[in-house]
């Protein structure tokens, strides 16, 4: 889970409105400081200063965000013919097997329900 910022959303247009301005980072981090974990007083450190930049400039619309689109693993269907016969036609990419290798199929055991092609002895 995302910790919470220290800073809101109007320290980061502050931020933004300083880094336009031509202000030194360094400056700007002198400006920004919050309590370190010992309780006492500290300046933002870089990262901190990276981080919340860009999240003001997400915020201002410089810099669009977009959804990552999931490529889906296209599945491949294969089809049985009217005579009962699978046609896997990449069958030999697939497992390496040579071009007229033989194969037995074993039923699926205990709770499983995938059948497994074998190779025959």
């Amino acid at each position: 889970m995302a910790r919470t910022s220290r800073w809101n959303e109007s320290d980061r247009a502050k931020l933004l409105k300083m880094v336009k301005g031509g202000v030194s980072e360094q400056e700007i981090r002198g400006n920004f400081q919050t309590k370190g974990v010992k309780g006492a007083s500290r300046d933002m450190t870089a990262i901190e200063f990276a981080q919340q930049l860009k999240q003001a400039m997400v915020e201002a619309g410089d810099i669009k965000q977009e959804v990552r689109k999931k490529e889906k693993a296209q599945a491949v269907i294969y089809k049985v013919t009217n005579t009962g016969r699978l046609t896997i036609t990449d069958f030999g990419e697939l497992t390496g097997a040579d071009e007229g290798a033989s194969f037995t199929l074993e039923k699926p055991r205990g709770r499983s329900k995938a059948w497994r092609l074998v190779p025959a002895k």
